[in-house]
Formats: structure tokens, sequence, C-alpha cells
């Protein structure tokens, strides 16, 4: 019932607000501002209503629960997470992998390797199948000494 009343509360808004910039077009508004705002009200308190008859509907833990807040990371620690990861890989990522190691989005962890890159920590490869791979040559495994003196 809520939702029902909400989508007409809002339809009525809509319409009111409609009708004021009919009123304005034609040239007979009086009260206009009286008028829009009205219809704001209307349309704000329908889709009020609404959220409140779907968040009804849900689960009682899902309900009351508190909007999940991801934790806002300075530069310098998303730069050590993708570095962490890198490492933990061998020095070679993809935007996948850094993403999935860390706390990151896919477009997030995309623009920081693209930084990264620009800034000459790490090169980028491109493989048959168009996956970026970065490459971090200081956090790849070296040789032993031997091995490079016998080459």
């Amino acid at each position: 019932m809520k939702s029902i009343t909400g989508g007409l509360l809002v339809a009525f808004g809509i319409l009111g607000a409609g009708v004021e910039i009919d009123n304005l077009r034609t040239g007979t508004a009086e009260h206009t501002v009286t008028g829009f705002l009205l219809a704001i009200l209307f349309i704000l308190g329908g889709l009020a209503l609404v959220r409140s008859a779907r968040r009804a509907k849900l689960p009682p833990e899902l309900r009351d629960a508190p909007a999940v807040v991801r934790p806002t990371l300075d530069a310098r620690d998303v730069e050590r997470a993708v570095l962490a990861c890198a490492q933990e890989h061998g020095g070679r990522v993809t935007i996948a992998e850094v993403a999935a190691g860390s706390q990151l989005s896919f477009t997030e962890a995309k623009e920081v390797l693209e930084g990264l890159s620009r800034a000459g920590a790490c090169s980028v490869d491109v493989t048959e199948n168009g996956a970026f791979i970065y490459e971090f040559n200081g956090l790849m495994p070296r040789e032993p000494a031997r091995a490079a003196l016998k080459s």
C-alpha cells in the first residue's frame, strides 16, 4: 500500500511540475516558485514512501544493517597495497590480481597501475589475449650471483 501511495504522490508531483512549466510557457504563471516547491515535496515524499515499502520487504538482518562503509586509503597506502600484491606474485601482476588482492576496485587498480607505469615504477606487457601485465623489475626474483657471472 505504501508503494502505491508513494507512486501516486510521485505522479502527482510530476503532474504539478508539468502544470507549472506549462503556466510558465503560456505566461499565466502565478506563484510559480510555490508550485515547484510543492511538486518537489510531493515527489520526494512519494519516493520516500516507495523506499520505505521496499525496505520493509527486506529480511530484518538486512533492513537494520548499517550501510557498508569502505575505509578510505591515502595514496601512499594504495601504492603499498599494489606493491605488496606485486611482490606476492613475483613482480608481475594483472589489474584483476591487484583488485582481488586489495581493497581496490578494478577501475581503481587500473588507475594506480597506469600511474605507476607512467612514473617508471613498472613496465607494461600485453599478452596475446590483450591482458595487461605490469612488471615490477625491482620485485622480480633475482638470479644467483654465480649464474649471472657464467652468462
